[in-house]
């Protein structure tokens, strides 16, 4: 089936016009939100591009902690948007791109549903696009720099690949086939090497392809050369980074699978987040159920969204009829064509698994959200239940989802700023002469960018690392800051005022020693204040 009626439809006008209006009218619903303001922003989203485009990685060290070595790619966009455009442009800017999300899910719904009325589908498949886009997850994604709702775009459209050329996949010439595999995986692998998390979706993707239609040996082969597609894509948007973290720490990957690579500057274990995988069988069975009670057992916000629980107690049941009462839904009365839903369900549920056992964080999830009530209707269309019946179900869940949401929220400014970040600061004298250390564990490293770019910027303490902490990358620190006492540098530090002590601490291991006297404000316009004080080497501070 087209992703779109056909050409000369009055059906085809409704549909490109809610295509072209609802990414502005998502873009209107960040602003309505307010400024993202969150902490990964502020610990590493925007000092990472401005990093990577100034070649900071000479001068400073850590400022931006454990994700000072994640891929900055994806970054860039959005740092010079909202370098040169006001805070509120920028984000409209980036959540309507965000919005691109309901074209794709109304093109897989509308590929996959099987409504005979033309307008009607249209409607159906827009309501199934804006609810999935509009989960508790995205929306506390809107128009944020965390970047799943960007991911997203690269899954949903390998997915929606291979359901455009399912019968091409399955029966068409192999060399064909094989393009078209490779292809397909393409924009998924692309969304990995940008953001490795996405690994969950291209596995379910690859995964899927073995277990849809089709002889056995041509889905494997298929599967294998999506898989290909997705290295592909992995190669253009990560080869770079990974070529700049092997030459600077000895690792691909660094700090991940050090276990594996063994670089000596971290410990050798894998680093992955694992605090919120459950830890027996019975929470694992019972995981969308306990995160929709207690939603921290998946991440550090409030929220509820009742789709992914519900989808996950229909499927069984579903399968579980079909298997008792057979393949007695009439053809004529089918609410999905049968191969796509079949690979999309199949997706979702190795994604889920994989999910389950490598993070268990649900923002990762948020491109599963958004396909849920899709998926949730192809479920219902597997029950032995007249169609209408099957219709009213659908509704009345969407309803019950809907009604019963509650929106996460990682943090906003109610008040736009003029510019994304601001600050104001001391003046800064004999930059080109100034290291400033940073301590502690709050995110902070977003004020680097407006200070004098001569300026270098060394955390010698962070989520990383902490000086009392044998691990080879405080002698990186040590190096860094012993050739600038050698030069007869000067050091400041900045830090939030109620970690002076923790600073302190920190600074001894280095032989430094901190001037309270001597602290000036900085006034981060998008957060909060910061101190910015006098740094002497231990043996040669002034008395006081």
């Amino acid at each position: 089936m087209p992703p779109l009626p056909p050409r000369g439809h009055k059906a085809r006008k409704l549909a490109v016009a809610i295509l072209a209006i609802f990414p502005l009218l998502y873009g209107g619903l960040a602003l309505l939100l307010g400024q993202d303001a969150n902490w990964d922003l502020r610990n590493y989203h925007w000092y990472n591009a401005y990093a990577f485009l100034n070649d900071r990685y000479a001068m400073d060290l850590l400022p931006s902690q454990t994700p000072y070595f994640y891929n900055p790619t994806m970054d860039v966009p959005f740092f010079l948007l909202g370098t040169y455009l006001p805070a509120w442009v920028a984000t409209f800017i980036l959540a309507s791109i965000q919005g691109l999300n309901f074209v794709l899910l109304f093109m897989l719904s509308h590929t996959c549903l099987i409504v005979p009325n033309p307008r009607n589908k249209v409607l159906i498949c827009s309501l199934m696009a804006s609810i999935g886009v509009l989960g508790a997850g995205g929306i506390a994604q809107l128009g944020t720099v965390f970047y799943d709702n960007i991911t997203s775009l690269g899954i949903f459209a390998s997915a929606l690949v291979v359901i455009l050329n399912l019968d091409a996949l399955i029966n068409g010439k192999w060399q064909k086939a094989a393009l078209i595999s490779i292809a397909a995986g393409f924009p998924a692998g692309l969304m990995m090497g940008l953001k490795l998390p996405s690994v969950i979706f291209c596995i379910g993707l690859c995964a899927a392809l073995m277990l849809t239609a089709g002889p056995f040996k041509r889905r494997i082969a298929i599967s294998f050369l999506f898989g290909i597609g997705v290295l592909a894509g992995i190669a253009l948007s990560l080869g770079h980074w990974m070529y700049f973290l092997e030459s600077n720490f000895d690792s691909p990957l660094f700090p991940y699978f050090n276990n594996f690579f063994t670089s000596p500057l971290a410990p050798q274990t894998s680093a992955r987040d694992i605090q919120f995988i459950p830890q027996t069988i019975g929470d694992a069975l019972l995981f969308p159920y306990i995160f929709a009670e207690h939603p921290l057992r998946v991440g550090e916000i409030i929220w509820r969204d009742l789709r992914i629980p519900v989808l996950y107690s229909l499927l069984p049941i579903a399968i579980a009829l079909r298997l008792i009462f057979g393949r007695n839904v009439e053809k004529h009365s089918m609410i999905s064509a049968p191969y796509p839903a079949r690979y999309l369900l199949w997706t979702a549920v190795i994604s889920y698994a994989v999910w389950l056992a490598m993070f268990s964080i649900y923002r990762y999830a948020v491109p599963l959200e958004m396909l849920a009530p899709l998926l949730i209707t192809f479920t219902i269309g597997m029950l032995p239940l007249r169609i209408t019946t099957r219709g009213l179900a659908t509704l009345f869940l969407m309803v019950a989802l809907v009604a019963s949401l509650q929106p996460g929220n990682w943090g906003r400014k109610q008040a736009w700023l003029a510019k994304t970040v601001e600050i104001d600061r001391p003046e800064i004298k004999d930059a080109s002469n100034l290291m400033i250390i940073m301590a502690g564990f709050d995110p902070y490293s977003h004020v680097i960018t407006e200070f004098p770019p001569e300026v270098s910027f060394v955390r010698i303490q962070s989520n990383f690392s902490s000086p009392d902490e044998n691990k080879g990358i405080n002698r990186l620190m040590s190096e860094r800051i012993n050739a600038h006492v050698s030069k007869g540098g000067k050091f400041k530090l900045l830090i939030p005022k109620w970690q002076h002590k923790m600073a302190n601490i920190a600074l001894n291991h280095f032989n430094l020693t901190l001037m309270p006297q001597t602290c000036q404000i900085v006034d981060d316009h998008l957060y909060d204040k910061l101190d910015l004080c006098d740094v002497c080497v231990t043996s040669s501070c002034p008395e006081r």
